[in-house]
């Protein structure tokens, strides 16, 4: 049995929030804040989110000598994965990926989607286990394909989001990650 075990290292994210903004869309002083003026709310997201790097390797190797010698590597390109289960406006405005909403006729009722052309925008996501938060900012990102929409009578109505972080204007790191706690202290 190990010594160095610790459960209260261990996280199980229960609760989380994602946030919607204009490209290029600073910062908050605190990404964990109960409110982010500037940033629209997705509401509800089912079980969570995934981050999923990506990143090509070629080995190079040399004559005489077993194994790997040096590793060539390609662009690294991050995604975040989620799946947003509220019609908010955060999800609409990803949906219609720079597009709008318009009534068909005045009075009817009747809501037409009409998609754009993948707007960049910026996005917050976090999750909490307890007192423990972990949170990422995307500065400029954007949808990676139009997702299917599920409704079915087996599962919550909702959109299997991809968000592909694009580097931004200025050259910044594209996904920043936080912690309210420092693991190396």
């Amino acid at each position: 049995m190990s010594d160095y075990a610790s459960p209260s290292d261990s996280r199980l994210w229960l609760d989380g929030d994602a946030f919607r903004a204009s490209a290029g869309t600073a910062l908050p002083a605190d990404i964990f804040a109960t409110a982010l003026p500037g940033w629209d709310a997705f509401g509800g997201i089912k079980a969570g989110f995934s981050r999923e790097p990506s990143q090509d390797n070629t080995n190079l190797t040399v004559w005489n000598k077993k194994g790997t010698y040096r590793q060539k590597k390609g662009e690294k390109t991050e995604s975040i994965k989620f799946r947003p289960v509220d019609v908010s406006k955060a999800t609409a405005l990803t949906l219609l990926q720079g597009g709008s909403i318009a009534e068909t006729s005045t009075g009817s009722g009747i809501w037409e989607w009409i998609e754009g052309n993948d707007e960049p925008f910026a996005l917050i996501i976090r999750v909490q286990d307890g007192s423990e938060w972990k949170g990422f900012y995307l500065k400029k990102a954007e949808l990676a394909t139009k997702p299917p929409e599920t409704m079915d009578g087996d599962d919550l109505e909702g959109w299997d989001l991809e968000v592909i972080d694009l580097v931004p204007d200025d050259g910044s790191l594209s996904i920043r990650k936080f912690t309210s706690s420092n693991p190396l202290a």
